[in-house]
């Protein structure tokens, strides 16, 4: 027999256990909590990372040649109220 570690999401947990349940070959599943949230790293990462994107697009100044916004967002709009 062979013991499989598998580091999941907290949110993810319920739907892992519940594929394992339903696998007849699964003979045991014990859960252990880490001490350290490793999540918040990874989302002051994703954080850090959509600050800079969204910098650097600020940067590019990408809407500026947009007189009329309003009219702009209309026209897009359009798109998706034609019938089809």
């Amino acid at each position: 027999m062979t013991i499989l570690k598998v580091t999941v999401e907290d949110d993810q947990v319920g739907l892992l256990r519940k594929i394992l349940q339903e696998t007849s070959f699964v003979k045991n599943i014990e859960e252990e909590y880490s001490s350290h949230d490793d999540s918040i790293d990874k989302q002051e990462s994703s954080n850090e990372r959509i600050k800079n994107l969204l910098n650097k697009a600020k940067e590019k100044n990408l809407f500026a040649d947009i007189k009329d916004p309003v009219g702009w967002q209309r026209e897009l709009r359009k798109e998706w109220d034609r019938d089809f």
